[in-house]
């Protein structure tokens, strides 16, 4: 009992020193997202980004511009590890199971005990640093960035487990990501996920269009998360029934997704826990870089884990390094959705 109190004390002192911490990136947001700095300075400025790198964008193959068009089109694409083809996959695959099976005994200790999410840490990943690595494999970046139309920015790695407890809380509320203009999700499964297992949910892009307009009517609420009830008040009668797809799959589905300009979240889990890893993907000189690098690795940690990959990508793990301006000294963000 005295465990589970100190626990508790310890997370609210924990949630208020990153409410402080991460003021002045909230202060930035929402400067940034004035109309006339978000109109006439970031916007142009995103543009002109685009326009200028359009020339060096690598060539996809078929496979991979099938991900790019369901992208662009839906904001969303499924496809499993089998399929991918990664050479890396298994070492992966075997390493992330592995991390499954403490985050889930972990669930059941007084100190967690209660958390509608556990997160792997940075030590469990630089242990098995094949997590790490598999998310800068050549092709993903190929087809992120024939995407995002901009270099690439790797952003990391974050390794849930949720358990099933059904609470809808942190992100498992609908949002959308404030990292960049456009960016980029893979989602990985490490068990299978049925809908009552807690599968990642994503809006059609008619009801999103809808939802963009409504839930961010205000500057200030750009970035507002909402319940599932809240959201679906918002939707005409004729959606109420087809407004999101769940992603439902076996171990090793992947999940390729636009969670910036799409409403998104991991529906509560009612019957079975999910295990599952998103990396994150974002262009090199992004919107609001003090929302990037939440991952749990430090900026020492990265560049060993750049060190170990082929020296073409390993500028889309250190992009940070080369911040310039405000942007190179405003702390990140350390508050969870």
């Amino acid at each position: 009992m005295h465990q589970i109190v100190i626990s508790k004390a310890y997370q609210t002192l924990d949630k208020l020193l990153q409410r402080i911490i991460s003021t002045p990136s909230d202060v930035a947001l929402f400067i940034s997202n004035l109309e006339i700095i978000e109109q006439k300075v970031l916007y142009p400025r995103y543009q002109e980004f685009l326009r200028e790198y359009r020339p060096f964008i690598n060539h996809l193959l078929p496979e991979e511009s099938k991900i790019v068009q369901d992208l662009q089109n839906f904001g969303l694409s499924i496809t499993n590890l089998d399929d991918l083809a990664l050479p890396s996959s298994d070492r992966f695959f075997e390493a992330a199971q592995n991390i499954s099976q403490e985050l889930k005994h972990n669930s059941q200790l007084p100190r967690d005990q209660g958390k509608h999410t556990l997160n792997a840490n940075a030590e469990q990943i630089m242990r098995y640093p094949e997590l790490f690595l598999w998310g800068a494999e050549a092709k993903l970046l190929r087809i992120i960035e024939n995407y995002l139309q901009l270099p690439v920015a790797y952003d990391g790695l974050s390794y849930y487990y949720s358990p099933a407890d059904g609470k809808e809380a942190g992100p498992r509320k609908w949002h959308r990501d404030k990292e960049d203009w456009q960016m980029i999700k893979i989602g990985v499964y490490i068990n299978d996920v049925s809908e009552e297992g807690g599968p990642f949910q994503c809006v059609t892009p008619s009801a999103n269009k809808i939802l963009c307009q409504k839930l961010s009517a205000q500057h200030i609420r750009k970035y507002k998360t909402a319940y599932h009830h809240e959201v679906q008040a918002l939707l005409p009668e004729e959606m109420q029934h087809n407004w999101h797809q769940s992603c439902v799959g076996k171990a090793g589905t992947v999940i390729f997704v636009d969670t910036a300009k799409y409403y998104h979240r991991g529906k509560p889990p009612l019957k079975f826990g999910r295990s599952a890893i998103f990396f994150g993907y974002c262009s090199r000189q992004p919107r609001h870089p003090f929302f990037c690098g939440r991952s749990p690795l430090s900026r020492a940690e990265l560049r060993y884990m750049a060190s170990l990959l082929p020296e073409e990508v390993r500028d889309s793990v250190t992009w940070r390094d080369r911040l310039t301006g405000l942007a190179k000294y405003i702390p990140k963000n350390r508050l969870k959705v």
